[in-house]
């Protein structure tokens, strides 16, 4: 019995890293990426406004577009950068926004590192940022 569970088990796991490899190796798909416009002109509007009342006492706009804030953020998905400034700013009370805030002042960092607008808004849903991908490292001219 255990033998045949086991096989089952090897048989399953060869069709799912079958399937992921024929998919682009097990990446989600729907993964876009913060370049397409995933958020909207109006959010980030509302987010400079907020910054500016909330966060430009600690943090200039500067210190949101720095090579290190880039290194560590580039590439991870938005839902991560959502949940940090959700869970930690700002330093006076962590946590002391409201989700829809939260959401207007991502929208507002991806404004400052240079991320187009899009016709719809930032979804509220972490699902749905988690599908987003950090692009924040400019895009390399191709060779003439």
């Amino acid at each position: 019995m255990r033998l045949t569970i086991a096989l089952a088990l090897c048989i399953l796991a060869v069709r799912v890293g079958t399937a992921q490899q024929a998919n682009g190796g097990g990446k989600a798909d729907s993964t876009r990426s913060t370049r397409s416009g995933v958020y909207s002109a109006g959010q980030a509007a509302q987010g400079g406004e907020l910054y500016a009342l909330i966060c430009l006492s600690c943090h200039n706009a500067a210190f949101h577009t720095a090579p290190a804030f880039v290194a560590k953020w580039d590439g991870r998905p938005l839902a991560a950068l959502y949940e940090f400034i959700r869970a930690e700013m700002p330093k006076n009370d962590p946590g002391g926004l409201t989700r829809k805030e939260y959401l207007l002042v991502t929208a507002y960092l991806l404004k400052l590192n240079g991320m187009p607008a899009g016709p719809a808004e930032l979804p509220a849903d972490s699902l749905a940022l988690a599908k987003i991908r950090l692009d924040l490292k400019p895009k390399a001219d191709p060779a003439p």
